[in-house]
């Protein structure tokens, strides 16, 4: 049996049972005495009022007489040395000290079974006929030297106590009846507040929080129900405070396991990068060592080729060292106002000579008005530089280079296109790593290690700013976004 339900309903329904059998039993056991000693008291109180009224008063005393008979079913036999004073009309026991004025019926024989003192004037007498039925008396004198008997017979105190009894048990039944619907009212009533906290404590269990329990008191289940809506929403509360965290973690172990794959990488990248120019400087300083070169000239060009590979050894740690410092935030960004139009032109124009000299056709497609820009001029123009850079390196045998700006609503998008051999859309997203060469012999004969739009990536998120590429079809396009001045220059 686990509904509380039930539960409470037969505990209700036996203590119903338990006190029906202790009111039947009190009537068994305890009704008679409690009877015997209200009728003690009545016939005592009965004496009093008798033994107050003068000896030669009985005769006007009659109807007080009668109505302590009548109310109280009693029969009273007062007597002297001449003879009854009083007697009950009818009555229905021998007295062998007296004979009664009025002829009396046929006397009954009675048995004496019980005799105790009340005090020197008077007895309790116990007495019994040939029909068993028992009475209770008084016996003794009055105050006037007067003999009195008073009777009450005991007959009826048995068939009472069976006919309460009965009465008990057929309301009892009633009782119970009526009883058992309240307790299953109650109960329903009861239990209902508890079977609700119990819906929501076992979706608080299941981590469903949309549940809530309906306070209906102030009581204690209230308060409890109260309580659990509280700790529901703490829970909720803290559960998805913890799911944040957990998230957070997750990508912060994610940003771990690809910073360690970059570093292995980098190092696998790097080591390749150096090696060739290592062997080199080992090779030609060990030339030196050996005087390989025999002439002055030789040992000129030996000492050159030292020196150019130190120089590009040299340069590819700087710019590793700028990547790094970019992508952990180690280098400051120094924000200003300026004609975004005004720097675009200038790189260019800055590049025009070495585009003359490799034969290029490059066409600029500037904005009409200047634009300002909130930003680091100095990366932004590192930025367009790798781009150009990068476009002047890759260019096919078509030699076509296209700059333009676009102006958007809250920015300035600059775009660099340069004719190129058809690229794979899956090789895209890999173009901003580090060290990563479509040329996948990674030979020396591009130049360039790699690094220009890694650099590019590092700057433009460490500025908040968009950048990307789109393959076109005869060529390929870099972009990148600079932020606008809130107000104009």
């Amino acid at each position: 049996m686990n509904s509380i339900k039930k539960k409470l309903f037969l505990q209700i329904g036996s203590l119903i049972v338990l006190l029906i059998g202790l009111l039947i039993l009190a009537n068994t056991f305890l009704l008679k005495p409690f009877y015997i000693q209200k009728q003690k008291k009545q016939l005592l109180k009965h004496y009093d009022v008798i033994n107050a009224i003068d000896a030669d008063g009985y005769s006007a005393s009659y109807d007080v007489l009668g109505d302590i008979e009548n109310k109280s079913h009693v029969n009273i036999i007062i007597k002297d040395n001449t003879g009854v004073l009083y007697s009950t009309k009818f009555n229905f026991l021998d007295d062998t000290l007296i004979e009664p004025k009025l002829t009396p019926p046929p006397p009954k024989p009675y048995v004496i079974v019980q005799e105790k003192p009340i005090n020197q004037q008077i007895n309790w007498v116990w007495s019994e006929d040939e029909r068993k039925t028992r009475f209770l008396q008084i016996v003794g004198t009055l105050d006037n030297s007067n003999r009195i008997k008073i009777s009450m017979p005991l007959m009826a105190i048995n068939h009472s106590i069976d006919l309460a009894n009965q009465f008990t048990l057929i309301i009892g039944i009633l009782l119970f009846v009526i009883g058992m619907f309240i307790a299953y009212v109650l109960s329903q009533h009861f239990t209902k507040p508890i079977l609700d906290m119990n819906r929501t404590t076992t979706a608080l269990k299941h981590l469903h929080f949309g549940t809530a329990c309906q306070v209906r008191s102030k009581d204690e289940l209230g308060q409890l129900a109260q309580s659990i809506n509280d700790m529901s929403i703490e829970l909720r509360d803290t559960i998805h405070s913890l799911n944040h965290s957990n998230n957070e973690l997750q990508k912060e172990v994610k940003k771990r396991i690809k910073i360690d794959e970059k570093r292995k990488q980098l190092l696998s990248n790097v080591s390749h990068e150096l090696k060739t120019p290592i062997a080199l400087l080992q090779g030609y300083a060990e030339g030196l060592k050996l005087n390989v070169a025999k002439n002055h000239n030789r040992t000129d060009f030996y000492c050159d080729v030292i020196v150019d590979e130190a120089n590009k050894m040299n340069q590819l740690v700087q710019t590793l060292l700028s990547v790094n410092q970019i992508e952990f935030g180690d280098i400051k960004i120094h924000e200003t106002d300026f004609d975004i139009v005004d720097l675009v032109h200038y790189i260019v124009d800055k590049y025009h000579q070495h585009f003359e000299d490799h034969h290029l056709h490059v066409s600029f497609l500037p904005l009409n008005q200047p634009i300002g820009v909130h930003t680091d001029r100095l990366k932004v123009e590192q930025v367009l530089t790798n781009y150009i850079n990068n476009a002047i390196q890759y260019v096919d045998d078509q030699k076509m280079i296209k700059i333009r700006m676009v102006d958007r609503e809250h920015h300035v998008r600059i775009e660099v296109y340069n004719s190129c051999t058809s690229i794979p859309e899956e090789e895209l997203d890999k173009l901003w790593d580090s060290f990563y060469k479509l040329d996948k012999a990674r030979t020396r004969a591009l130049g360039g290690h790699g690094l220009g739009l890694s650099i590019v990536k590092a700057i433009q998120e460490a500025l908040g700013n968009g950048y990307g590429v789109e393959l076109n079809p005869n060529g390929i396009c870099f972009w990148f976004e600079v932020a606008k001045c809130t107000e104009d220059l």
